[in-house]
């Protein structure tokens, strides 16, 4: 057996610890602090041995620094001159702040604590604070006497008795049974001997147990008592401001309907802003988050600034359209509508004190700023700083927790925040953070072919689950983690954010009557087109071979889209650990790397016209950066591209990459460019190869939509000619409207609908 214990995927200090725990009848545990959650990553092979005692030595007292448990030891500590009594309160002081936090805050704790409150008060777990700092960790072992071979056991490094030092972090001890182990177990009953008794102290321990029933998490509540706090925190969610009837007038004056559910959202993200300084509006679309945030801009009584898309703008010398319209019918004349695209610009202005009284920032459509890693988002963030911010989206929720912090930090100081138990709003997502990429990794890997990579996925969910991986069980668990991680997430963004839909205003009996007035949506209708066998499987094979994600075989390679991963990082995958600034320039690359695989699967479910267009230009800009490739033995990759080309439309997107391609070989580089030489590539031929694989691709499904006939005889723009003829049929005088995402799918449809509908469409 190796005796180094460095949780790694073999070899983990929880397990091995449960092992041994089942067949000792004494455990004598020297630590730095005594956490709950070491002993809860013990709790079932402790309750499978009831005759175990266990003997725990506290070497240090525990504070929050920077809303973090730290171990410590201060200078009252080492002179010696404490009695006992400061020695024990002390302790208790340190475990109640240990124990209130809310890593705690789940159902398991609450179960186990019961489990070693009982331990206590049958003196099976024992505990004393040694009379000087010690920060040895130490865990002996005396074995049951039916264990043939040897008596005890220790084991010492690096690991304290947390959740963190048994399972996830990488630690390194060693186990010893053949030397030494009189020594240790020496040391430890040295220390014993001279330490501060707290659980055997009848008063200390009557503190201990009282401290634990009554102030902390675990303390149990009278229904009475869970009821009121339930009350005052649902009326404390809806602590609203009052509007004066100045408002209402004017929603009547432009026409507007003054909806109970809208004013009182204003009077709410009144509320909210007061406390947090900013509000996230995230109703669902259709129920009025554009003019809700204009009442409130109102309300605010100050001057401000609305960033949102060009298209939605409107005209500001007509003011007949968009937000330079919304601005005008509210009164806030003198506000500015800035294009998102225009940032850069507005930071300027700001600076320079043109715009230094602005005091209000709405950011339409505020999803897109989720990355912080943007120059983008660094001139927002220094845009909204010491401003009251309102941001507007209909996706609040469907990001990861990184995205829901960033759009956070726009308006709440992240260490200082008031909405987490903890106040620390980056410790908090970076716990989120964490969870998440181990429990996403966990369900791309468990199977993967790669051993390596299915063998990381079991020590993750050894980790998170406490258990080895059994494929059914452990899926549903990775599932119902993963629901109560972003009910986490949910909680934590709830008290800065106003989210309903039309089910949550029906359901309210002071909204349903105003909802049943509101548009509904109808229901989708599918319609289904036929392929034949050979255009089916050729369907198939794009969607899941040619396009699938690179970890699952797909041919698409990208290579131009990440070289970094060919200059040094190729075997790497997003969970593996990298220096910081590379790290980001990994995550950010492969970001744009999936952006363009997936526009090309979209490109694809669109139309094969427009996918063959896709083709056509992607195969145009591959091929023009070869060229400069082979001219030059260089790469200039163009980084302000990968921060812009997220927002734009498809074709947009493609005209940029075109442009940008085409510039190389002119020799005109971006600004902000980095170039790779490909003679310090490790992986330089695969580079080049996998260009030239790209192109191949390309050409080879261009031939196959040619052989396939899929542009000119499309049975998807065939089943869409029909169904219009049938609602012509039987409605001649409807009207009838064709969205796309995307301009080339509508030029493609253009001349197939004019020659079945001749003088009948517009486009």
């Amino acid at each position: 057996m190796n005796n180094f214990i460095t949780n790694s995927q073999t070899s983990n200090l929880s397990r091995r610890l449960s092992e041994l725990i089942v067949s000792s009848e004494e455990l004598k545990i020297l630590v730095g602090f005594f956490y709950f959650s070491g002993l809860r990553e013990l709790y079932i092979p402790l309750s499978k041995n009831p005759k175990v005692i266990i003997k725990v030595l506290v070497g240090l007292n525990v504070d929050k620094l920077n809303y973090e448990l730290v171990e410590y030891a201060d200078a009252e500590d080492r002179s010696g001159r404490l009695s006992n009594e400061d020695i024990q309160n002390k302790f208790l002081a340190s475990l109640k702040k240990s124990i209130n936090s809310d890593k705690f805050d789940h159902k398991d704790f609450y179960e186990q604590v019961r489990f070693f409150v009982e331990l206590i008060e049958q003196n099976r777990l024992v505990i004393r604070k040694t009379l000087k700092p010690n920060h040895s960790k130490l865990y002996i072992f005396k074995l049951q006497p039916e264990q043939v071979g040897r008596k005890s056991l220790f084991i010492t490094g690096s690991s304290n008795l947390t959740g963190w030092g048994l399972n996830a972090q990488e630690e390194f001890n060693v186990e010893i049974s053949d030397y030494g182990i009189d020594e240790a177990e020496g040391y430890f009953d040295s220390l014993w001997e001279e330490a501060v008794a707290i659980t055997e102290n009848q008063k200390v321990r009557e503190k201990l147990l009282e401290l634990i029933k009554r102030e902390t998490l675990v303390r149990k509540i009278t229904p009475f008592e869970a009821y009121a706090l339930v009350l005052k925190t649902y009326l404390d969610s809806f602590d609203k401001k009052e509007i004066g009837q100045s408002l209402v007038n004017l929603f009547k004056k432009n026409g507007y309907t003054p909806y109970q559910y809208q004013l009182d959202a204003i009077r709410q993200a009144l509320g909210i802003i007061e406390t947090n300084n900013g509000v996230i509006l995230a109703d669902v679309v259709g129920l009025g988050k554009t003019i809700i945030a204009c009442a409130v801009g109102h309300e605010l009584k100050k001057r401000g600034v609305i960033i949102c898309p060009p298209g939605i703008m409107g005209d500001p010398k007509k003011k007949d359209a968009g937000w330079n319209m919304y601005k005008e019918q509210f009164g806030l004349y003198d506000w500015e509508v800035w294009s998102l695209g225009d940032l850069e610009k507005l930071q300027e202005q700001i600076l320079s004190g043109r715009l230094q009284d602005i005091e209000v920032v709405i950011i339409d459509e505020a999803h897109r700023f989720r990355n912080q890693d943007t120059q983008s988002y660094e001139y927002l963030k220094n845009i909204c700083r010491g401003r009251i911010v309102v941001l507007l989206t209909a996706t609040p929720f469907n990001n990861r927790p990184a995205d829901i912090l960033s759009l956070l930090k726009l308006f709440i100081v992240p260490k200082k925040s008031s909405i987490t138990l903890e106040n620390n709003l980056v410790d908090k997502f970076t716990e989120f953070k964490t969870a998440f990429d181990r429990l996403a990794y966990i369900k791309k890997y468990h199977n993967s072919t790669d051993p390596k990579k299915r063998q990381k996925a079991f020590a993750y969910y050894l980790a998170l689950f406490g258990e080895p991986f059994a494929l059914a069980q452990a899926l549903e668990k990775v599932r119902e983690r993963s629901k109560y991680l972003a009910k986490q997430i949910r909680d934590v963004i709830e008290p800065v954010t106003i989210r309903r839909n039309r089910l949550d205003l029906l359901g309210n009996p002071y909204y349903k009557n105003e909802a049943s007035n509101l548009s509904r949506v109808a229901d989708p209708i599918e319609w289904f087109f036929e392929l034949s066998k050979e255009q089916s499987d050729f369907y198939d094979v794009v969607i899941k071979d040619y396009f699938a994600d690179p970890d699952e075989g797909g041919r698409f390679k990208g290579a131009m889209y990440r070289p970094f991963e060919y200059e040094k990082a190729k075997q790497k995958t997003l969970w593996d650990f990298l220096p910081e600034k590379e790290n980001f320039e990994f995550i950010q690359q492969r970001n744009l790397y999936d952006f363009m695989r997936r526009l090309l699967v979209k490109r694809f479910e669109s139309s094969f016209g427009s996918f063959a267009q896709s083709l056509k230009n992607f195969k145009h800009i591959t091929d023009s950066v070869l060229k400069f490739i082979e001219k030059t033995d260089k790469y200039i990759l163009d980084r302000g591209l990968i921060e812009r080309i997220y927002d734009k439309d498809p074709e947009v997107i493609e005209e940029e990459l075109r442009k940008y391609a085409e510039d190389l070989n002119k020799g005109v580089y971006p600004k902000n460019h980095k170039i790779y030489k490909l003679s310090d590539f490790e992986y330089r031929d695969e580079f080049l190869n996998d260009i030239k694989s790209d192109l191949d691709l390309f050409d080879s499904i261009l031939e196959s939509l040619d052989r396939l006939h899929l542009v000119e005889n499309d049975p998807k723009a065939e089943c869409l000619i029909e169904k219009i003829k049938i609602h012509f049929r039987e409605e001649p005088e409807k009207k009838i409207a064709i969205f796309s995402e995307y301009v080339d799918t509508v030029k493609y449809l253009e001349p197939k609908l004019e020659e079945e509908f001749p003088n009948q469409v517009l486009t």
